[in-house]
C-alpha cells in the first residue's frame, strides 16, 4: 500500500522534529545543570522541573528531577567535574584509568569500562528508589548526561531494564552529549569461537541490554571538534595514527587473523559507539550557526573518524577541541537550533 503525501502529514512530521529538538535541548540543559553545585534546584525550577534527589560520590554526581506537567522524570549524571569542591581528583583519575572491560551483568554478554561501572555502582543504591517508582511516579524516564555522565546514563538505563525490570515503554530516548563509548559485546564469553568473524553491532548490544528498539534508543550528540566521544574507539585520532605505523598495524592484522575479532583490531579499540549520531557542526565556519545531521549504523564510526593532524595543526585548533567538549557548547548549539525552529518552522533542523 503506497503512502500519499498530505499537508497534514507534513505538519505532523515537522511537529515531531521540533518536539525531538526541544527534548534534546531540555536534556542538554539538564546535563549542564548538574555542574552547578548547590544552585542546581533553582536551574531545574527555571525549566519547570522539581529536583527530587541528588547526590555526589567524589567521582561523579547525579540528580533526579520531575516535570510534573508532562509526567516526565529526568535522571541526569554528571561528567568529570575537576573543579567541583565535591570532586576527589585522585579518585576520578583512577576510575577513568580503569579502562579494561568488565562484565556489566553475569548473564549478559556485554562488557563495560570498569571505572565507569564502579562509578555507577557508588550511587546506584541511592538512585534505585527513584527508578522503581517507590514514590508513585508512573511516567516516562529520560536518562541523560554530558561526557562521562552520558556514558553512565546509558549504563543506568540498561541496569534499570535488566536489574529493576523497568518497562522499555517507560524509557524515553537516552540523550548523551560528547560522551565516550564504554560498552562492547563480549564475544568470547558468549561462546563464539575465535575464528568466528561475525561481529555484533550497536543494535544487538542494545537489544541484549533489554531495548528492542536497538541503537535508536540512544541519541548521541557530538560537536564536530569534540575529541572525547572518540576515546576508546578506532576513531580516536591517537589510535588511528598508531595503526598506520607498520609495526602496530601489522601486529593488529596478525592478531585478527589468529584470534579473530576482539577488543583490539584496526576497526575496534576497546568499545563500540552506541546510538544514532546527531552531528553538530558550524555552517561555513560560522561558530554562531550550527547545523545538525543524523547518521546511523556504520556511518557513525566513519563520521567520528578524526586524524591526529586535525587537532594538532595549530594551537587554535587544539583549543577548539576543548571548547567543543564544554557542556555549555552543546547547550548553546541546541538552543540556537530550537529557537530558530520555533521562530521559523520551515528552517532545516
Amino acid at each position: 500500500m503506497s503512502s500519499t503525501w498530505t499537508p497534514a502529514a507534513s505538519v505532523a512530521r515537522d511537529a515531531e522534529a521540533t518536539d525531538a529538538l526541544t527534548l534534546a535541548t531540555r536534556c542538554a540543559r539538564a546535563s549542564n545543570f548538574v555542574y552547578r553545585g548547590d544552585d542546581l534546584p533553582t536551574w531545574f525550577a527555571d525549566d519547570g522541573a522539581t529536583t527530587r534527589a541528588r547526590g555526589a560520590t567524589g567521582a561523579t554526581a547525579f540528580a533526579v528531577a520531575d516535570d510534573a506537567a508532562r509526567n516526565e522524570r529526568f535522571v541526569v549524571i554528571r561528567g568529570a567535574a575537576w573543579n567541583q569542591p565535591d570532586t576527589d581528583r585522585n579518585k576520578l583519575s583512577w576510575q577513568i584509568a580503569k579502562v579494561w572491560p568488565q562484565r556489566l551483568r553475569r548473564e549478559t554478554p556485554v562488557v563495560c569500562h570498569q571505572g565507569v561501572l564502579e562509578m555507577t555502582d557508588e550511587f546506584w543504591d541511592d538512585l534505585k528508589p527513584w527508578l522503581r517508582g517507590d514514590d508513585g511516579f508512573t511516567g516516562t524516564f529520560y536518562f541523560t548526561g554530558h561526557s562521562l555522565g552520558g556514558s553512565m546514563a546509558i549504563v543506568c538505563a540498561a541496569r534499570a531494564r535488566l536489574e529493576l525490570g523497568l518497562e522499555e515503554s517507560r524509557v524515553g530516548p537516552i540523550h548523551t552529549f560528547g560522551a565516550p563509548p564504554v560498552l562492547a559485546y563480549d564475544r568470547l564469553a558468549s561462546g563464539r569461537s575465535a575464528s568466528d568473524e561475525a561481529t555484533i553491532g550497536m543494535n544487538e548490544i542494545m537489544r541484549l541490554l533489554g531495548f528492542e528498539q536497538g541503537a535508536a534508543m540512544v541519541r548521541q550528540y557530538v560537536l564536530a571538534n569534540d575529541v572525547i566521544p572518540r576515546m576508546w574507539l578506532a576513531a580516536d585520532p591517537v589510535f588511528s595514527a598508531a595503526t598506520k605505523t607498520d609495526f602496530i598495524g601489522g601486529l593488529l592484522d596478525w592478531r585478527r587473523e589468529i584470534f579473530g575479532e576482539g577488543m583490539f583490531t584496526k576497526n575496534r579499540f576497546l568499545y563500540e559507539s552506541i546510538g544514532e549520531l546527531y552531528w553538530l557542526e558550524s555552517a561555513n565556519n560560522d561558530q554562531g550557526k550550527p547545523t545538525l545531521s543524523r547518521f546511523f549504523g556504520d556511518d557513525v564510526l566513519t563520521k567520528l573518524q578524526m586524524e591526529l593532524e586535525d587537532i594538532t595543526q595549530s594551537p587554535m585548533t587544539a583549543m577548539r577541541t576543548l571548547g567543543d567538549h564544554n557542556s555549555q557548547a552543546y547547550v548553546d548549539a541546541l538552543q540556537f537550533l530550537t529557537i530558530r525552529r520555533v521562530l521559523n518552522p520551515s528552517s532545516p533542523i
